[in-house]
């Protein structure tokens, strides 16, 4: 990478700030779920009184579940992905996929290990 010597960051705070993303990714999809299981709950009565507005509002919920914030989410997750092999093999973006990811997830992130490997293609 041509100049990477001007910029180096310290690797442990790559990994501290790929924590906060992870963590803003699942605040989100919690928020997000708890959102459209009220909207469902919102649009029973509606829906079962043969309204129009229970199912609107009950697709409106899943709509922004997954257009608007699974979106923002898997920008999240793939960022936070990618810096954290940046952060441990110092890779060209181009160099990176999910499946280095997981290889390099390990202790740092148990929990994410192959997380979303199989949801979107190696690039």
């Amino acid at each position: 990478m041509a100049g990477a010597d001007v910029f180096t960051l310290d690797p442990d705070e790559v990994h501290k700030s790929v924590a906060v993303l992870f963590e803003i990714e699942a605040d989100v999809k919690s928020q997000t779920d708890s959102m459209v299981a009220s909207n469902a709950d919102a649009a029973a009565p509606l829906t079962a009184a043969s309204t129009a507005l229970g199912p609107a509002l009950e697709a409106a919920g899943e709509w922004w579940k997954i257009h608007r914030a699974g979106g923002f989410t898997g920008l999240l997750g793939n960022t936070g992905e990618y810096l954290a092999v940046c952060a441990q093999e110092a890779v060209e973006v181009d160099d990176f996929n999910a499946g280095t990811f997981a290889s390099v997830a390990g202790d740092i992130y148990p929990d994410r290990a192959n997380a979303t490997a199989s949801s979107r293609p190696d690039w």
